[in-house]
This record gives structure tokens, sequence and C-alpha cells, in this order.
């Protein structure tokens, strides 16, 4: 560690040289571009207001129309969503798409009757205001969203790729808007306005649909994907911040924008001082409640609105205000997640749809026409691809990136989506842009975040489908955000805890040896469905020694598809989801006045985060239900069968619950033979057996039908050393369910897989429903003597 920290602070001196060189040049180069731009003349101004017929007059509204129009919007958003969903595209594409097809650009042209009838002249200025309520609320999200962490935790490196992935973009815009002016603006628009948004526009990255591509590829927390967050969070603050200075030079005269930039510092000032402390104390009465009451959600919506309101009399736009409130609010706590639940489904359901057809509306594709305007478009992309990629590529290899890793964190800062939406409506409404130059910056935005995902899939298919881990981040950023994961993407578990609220986790200890069936092994207990945890519970409790680690219980939560945002909270387990099932555990341990060690998490593929849970070392058996739960069907099939399929590799036993009962465990069966199951399900009795202190009765299926199977009785002697006359033993007169039954009278019956398969045992095949019948798969990698291990230990226990 002595021996790289030298190189570390190279690394870090080398990034603060390059990134004021990179800043210098900036304004060097700009100031020329201006200089020269200020010669440059354009057509006289025209009328800005041609969006359409839709909008394009603002008379009393219909009510009828504008309910129809939200239906038409909304089911039209969800419709092309969900196909760009399917196709792995992100779903923001899709709607983006359904507004402009529901415009001029399409509907207007094929059907122009429908259009007018949809959406008629009235319902063009309420079809706005709905529109900009959505994107005020939708900025509140994303600011709240915002990792202040992502900005914190990071070398000077990360910094450095984010702004080299603004700078160069920024110089290229501004440089095309040479070329542009004269022909896409007027005169009545200033070319350092002009310039300066082009510019803004370039470099845009749009942080919530990058981190969604990011999570739903499970590479969020390779150093790639780390990186890439990170820069995209710095790129939105950086981007916000220069959009801002440009609305106030745009609004303002040469005088008046210096107090416009004065008041903005103020403001930011303001939230920072004043406001953060302020939301911090309203989380903190969040907490002490537990609730999202009422009066905290007007305490924030009036803040809210508030802080939008004082953007917009400053100069720089009402959504400065909303994803302001957002930033200052606790990130982590639970006021925002509840907040964010509360909110995002009404904004990405109901507003946003109506601001992609305000905007579709305000598109109008076929101004683009003739060969030279689609050459200025083709233009267009290709500048603004040049420089996002360009810049972060070339800055993500200069310092310490490989070549594979620098070309996907190019294309991911490629993204732009709905942020760039946001900013060219504001361009437009301001009249810096003229609708011609609207239309071919939409396309741009279209086709940069399209291009993304089959792209980087391409990259990585061809360069290796796994990136580089987090945990191998080395001296570029030593300070990760958070701890290095396994790749299945689930945290390690917390310490032992009897109540909902855990202790933090600790990094996960490293492998060593496992010694399965040992009274060290501790019970892994998944659970999804609040019905059957009692007999889950109940068993684990009963089969772990004193001595021996608390059961795991372990609760999946489906991670939701979809969404406004990241949902980056979830992804990274900083806040574990809500389980009833979980909290059915915990009850039932302290009713008992037991310990378990509980953790809720994320899943999108139940079985392979269970088994890789089964794999730690502290794991000795697996215990689940063979009920019909959120992600499988029964004993036989689904998740519960792929689990029993592939432990058999590990070194691990597992017990399927495959009927949980109400009587009690007092009399305890074990219907086994000499084989590893049988062994297996001979242990789990035993431990049963001598926690309850209860009766053992042996039910022996020895092989062949052969009385004296040496083995087997080896293995009886052994448990009866242990059990002394509680130990009762038997042969299975008949190889049938039927005498199966009739032979294990008692309220917990255990069998071994093998013999339950051969006997025809099932969920649907009993004759006792109010007794626990638990089916044990063995090991096959474990050592042989497990059933003689649990009883030596006891022995070894006793006084």
């Amino acid at each position: 560690m002595a021996e790289g920290q030298p190189r570390i602070t190279n690394a870090g001196t080398r990034a603060a040289a390059v990134y004021g060189l990179m800043i210098g040049a900036l304004v060097l180069l700009y100031l020329w571009i201006r200089s020269y731009g200020d010669t440059l003349g354009a057509p006289g101004p025209v009328d800005s207001n041609v969006f359409g017929s839709a909008i394009s007059r603002s008379n009393e509204g219909d009510l009828l129309h504008l309910l129809l129009a939200l239906v038409v919007v909304i089911a039209t958003a969800r419709a092309m969503g969900w196909v760009f969903r399917s196709a792995k595209q992100p779903q923001v594409v899709g709607e983006i798409l359904a507004g402009i097809v529901l415009g001029p650009s399409l509907l207007g042209r094929l059907a122009p009757g429908a259009e007018g009838y949809i959406f008629p002249a009235a319902v063009g200025p309420y079809l706005n205001v709905i529109a900009q309520v959505g994107v005020i609320l939708y900025m509140f999200l994303v600011g709240l969203e915002l990792d202040p962490a992502l900005l914190r935790k990071r070398g000077h490196s990360t910094v450095a790729i984010s702004h080299a992935s603004i700078v160069l973009p920024f110089l290229l815009g501004a440089t095309i808007a040479l070329y542009l002016y004269p022909k896409l603006s007027t005169r009545d628009v200033p070319f350092t306005c002009f310039s300066l948004f082009l510019g803004v526009s370039m470099s845009v990255t749009a942080f919530p649909v990058l981190a969604r591509i990011l999570t739903d590829r499970g590479i969020h927390k390779t150093r790639m994907g780390a990186i890439a967050l990170t820069c995209a969070a710095v790129d939105d603050v950086t981007a916000w911040c220069m959009l801002a200075f440009v609305v106030s030079v745009a609004r303002a005269e040469a005088a008046g924008a210096v107090a416009t930039i004065a008041m903005a510092l103020g403001f930011i000032v303001l939230m920072i001082v004043v406001v953060r402390p302020a939301m911090a104390r309203l989380s903190l009465l969040y907490g002490n409640r537990g609730r999202l009451t009422q009066g905290v959600m007007a305490s924030v919506f009036i803040a809210l609105l508030i802080s939008a309101s004082a953007t917009e009399l400053i100069g720089i736009h009402a959504v400065f205000g909303a994803f302001a409130l957002g930033a200052v609010i606790p990130h982590d706590s639970g006021m925002a997640r509840e907040m964010t639940d509360r909110l995002e489904d009404i904004v990405i359901v109901l507003l946003l749809p109506a601001f992609f057809a305000y905007t579709g509306l305000r598109t109008q594709i076929g101004l683009v026409n003739g060969s030279e305007q689609w050459m200025m478009c083709a233009l267009i992309v290709a500048v603004a691809s040049a420089g996002k990629f360009g810049g972060s590529a070339i800055a993500a290899r200069i310092t310490g990136l490989n070549w594979r890793d620098s070309t996907a964190l190019g294309v991911l800062m490629n993204t732009r989506g709905l942020m760039e939406l946001i900013v060219l409506n504001i361009g437009l409404e301001m009249n810096v842009i003229s609708p011609t130059l609207f239309a071919m910056l939409v396309i741009m935005a279209l086709v940069t975040t399209f291009a993304t995902t089959p792209i980087l899939h391409l990259i990585t298919r061809r360069q290796g489908a796994e990136l580089e881990p987090l945990s191998e981040l080395g001296t570029f950023s030593p300070e990760p955000a958070v701890a290095p994961q396994p790749p299945n993407r689930v945290a390690p578990f917390p310490a032992p805890h009897p109540a909902p609220h855990s202790s933090p986790r600790p990094a996960q200890p490293p492998p060593r040896p496992m010694l399965v069936g040992t009274e060290h092994s501790a019970i892994l207990v998944p659970v999804s469905n609040p019905e059957g945890v009692a007999v889950l519970i109940e068993l684990a409790l009963a089969a772990t020694p004193h001595d021996a680690p608390p059961p795991r219980v372990l609760a999946l939560v489906k991670t939701p598809s979809g969404g406004v945002r990241s949902g980056l909270r979830e992804a990274d387990q900083r806040v574990p989801p809500r389980s009833p099932a979980l909290s059915a555990a915990l009850d039932l341990a302290l009713a008992r006045g037991s310990i378990i060690t509980p953790q809720a998490v994320w899943t999108t593929n139940p079985a392979a985060d269970i088994l890789a849970f089964a794999s730690e070392p502290q794991i000795g058996w697996l215990l689940m239900g063979s009920h019909r739960a959120v992600f499988g069907s029964d004993f036989m099939g689904g998740v519960v069968r792929e689990i029993l399929d592939k432990a058999r590799a590990l070194p691990v036993h597992v017990a399927v619950v495959i009927h949980g009962g109400e009587r009690p465990m007092d009399r305890v069966f074990a219907v086994v033979d000499r084989g590893t199951h049988g062994r297996a399900a001979l242990d789990l009795a035993l431990r049963v057996a001598l926690q309850k202190k209860s009766g053992l009765h042996a039910v022996l299926v020895p092989e062949d039908g052969n009385a004296e199977d040496a083995e087997l009785l080896d293995l009886i002697r052994d448990a009866g050393r242990a059990l002394g006359r509680r130990l009762h033993t038997d042969v299975l007169s008949a190889p049938t369910a039927a005498q199966l039954a009739r032979q294990t009278p008692g309220g917990l019956i255990v069998v071994a897989t093998n013999l339950a398969d051969k006997f025809g045992l099932s969920p649907d095949n009993r004759s006792d429903p109010k007794r626990c019948v638990v089916v044990v798969q063995g090991s096959e990698s474990a050592p042989a003597r497990i059933g003689a291990r649990t009883i030596e230990h006891h022995r070894s226990a006793k006084p």
C-alpha cells in the first residue's frame, strides 16, 4: 500500500494539471469563437411560434378534448415504452417517439383531421402547463436521486473525465455554431446566446437513463460503471449550472446578466446554508413518525414550489429550483425514498407523457427539408457523438482505464434522453433556437440515446462480457463509493440482530474451506411469502445448536421493472427493500426469544442469488419452502427445482419443507438409508431432536431390502450414543407412500430426497395435513460421516 501511494499522488497531480490546461484552453478557444461569431450575420426574425396548429393559439380550454388527449398520450407512451423496453432499449426512447408520432411529424401528415380533433388549439396551452409541472416534479426526483457520495468519494481523475466529456462537446458545439448561426438563427438572437446554448445542448448526459442502462445490464458496480455514474452525476450538476448561466445571459441585458448570476449564486448559498439543514430536520421528523404524513408532504411541496418560483423569478427557469431542492434533501433518508415511491408513478405515467406529447407537437421534422438541412442534422449528430464519446474515452484512457472500459464509458456518456429534451424546450421557449434547429436537436437526442445500448452490447460482447470489477479500482479511485460486492450483485449478511434494523453490513470475509454439517455452520432460510415463514423459522431455530451461528433469514424481493429513474438506492442496496416475510420472521423470533440474522435483498434472479448466498463459507444448510410463492410453483419445479439441481455441486445440504403443519415437533421421524441424502436427513433430524430433547424415530430403508445393512446400522448406533433411549428404530415394511404415512405418525417427518422420489411423496400426497414434512438433499461433496459429526459435537458439549 505504501508503494502504491506515490503512484496515486502522481496520478492526481497529473490529472489536476490536465484539468487546469483543459479549462484554460476552453476559455481561450471559446473567446476566439465568440469574437469571430459576432462578425457573422443572420436572416431577419421570423414568427417563432410555428409549432403546429395544435398549440399555435391559446383559446379557452375544452376539458373533454384535454382528457381525450391525455388518454391517447398515456396509452401511446406506455405501449411504445413497452415495445422499446422489450427490445432492450431505454423505455424513455419509446415514450419520446410516442410524442413525435402524435405530432405533426407523423399523425399530422397521415391523418391531419385526427390530430386536429385529439389536439385542438385550445388543448395546447393546458397541455403545456401539465408538461411543465411534470418536468418540475421530474427534476425534483432527479435531485432526490443524486447521490452526493458520487461527487465526494471519487478522485480528481473522475472529475477530469467528467469535465472532459463536457468541455470537448461544448467547444465543438460552439464551433459548429459558426456554420449554423447564419443558416438556422436570426439576427435578433445574439451569437453569444446561440453558441452557448448549442454548446450546452451538446454537453448534456442523461444521468437517469444512463443509470438505468447500467443497472439493467448489471454493470453498475464494475470499475467502468462506477466511473460512468460519477461522471454522469458531475455532468448533470455542471451542465445545469452552465445552462442556468446561458439562460441568465439570454434573458437579461448585458448589465442585468451579472445581477442574475449574483442572485443565482445567492440562491445556491441559501439552499446549502438554510434549506439543507431544514430538510435534514424534516427527515428526522419523518423518521420519528415512521411514515410520510400529509404535514411532511405539504412542507416538502411548499418548499418545492417556493424554490421553483424563486429560480423562475431570478431568471434561470423553475426546473433549477426543483432540482436544487431535491439535491439538498438527504439522499438515503426514508423520507426521500418514500417521497420517490409516491411521486414517481404519477410523474412517469401521467405527467411526463404530456411533456413528450407537447414536445412532439413542437417537433416538425418536416421543417428539415432538402439535402443541405439533412446534412446539417447529420453534422449535429456526428459532432455531438464525437464530442461526448471522444472527450470521455480519451480522458478515461489518459487517467488509467483500459481501451475497453474507456470505449464503453464514451458510449454511455453519449446518452442524452429526457434531460436533453428539457434543455431543448427551454431554448425553444426563449427563442434562442429555431423550430428547425429544435427538430434537428431532438433527432440528435433520439439517435444518441437509441444507439447506446446496442453499441455497448457490441463492445462488451467482442471484448469480453465481464468488465473490470469495482474491487479492482486500484490507483484510479482509492475511495470507492460502495464496498466491493460479489458478482451476483447482492451484499453479505449483516450481524445477527433480533430487530428489523440490523447493524451495518460488514465487508465480505475472505473465502475459507467449508466444513458442511459442523457445529459452526449456519442455516440459510430464504423467504418470500409471509404465509410459509412460521414453519421455516420454527424448524431453523430447532435445528440450530446453542453455540452455532443463528439462522440467516434472507428475504427476496423482486426488483421492480421500469421506473422513471435509476433505482440506484435499490441496486446498490443502500436502502434494503421492505419485506413482509422478513417482518414476520423477526416477529416470530422475537416472540420465541431467539435470534436470527435478517437481510432483505432485491433480486431479478432468485435462484442464482440464493445459491450465491448458500456458497458463503459460513452456510452449511439451505432450508426453504415449496409452497406456491412469488418466484416458484412447487417442490418439483420452478426455482426450488433449479436450486436443488445446482446445489449438488456445492458443499451444502438442502432441506425443502413440502408441507408445514400445525402439530408441534415433539415426535421426530427420519426416513433414511445409508446414502448421502439419508445421512443428511438423519443429521437434520438429530439436530432437532437434540435441541428439543424429544424422541427420534428412525425409519430405515435398507439397500435392496437387506435388513442387515451394516453401514446403515453403524450410522444408527452412532445416533443412539447421543440420544440413548430416545432413539427408536424401525424398518419400512413396504416402499409406498401409504405405508410410510402409517409408520411416521409424528409432527415432523424428515425424508431423504431419493426416498421421497421413490415413494412418490409430494405436497399433494399426504395423509395428515397438520404435520411438517421435510425432504432433504445431501451434498455430494460433503464429508462422509455427517450424522456422526453432529453426535460427536453433542457429546463434547455435555458437562
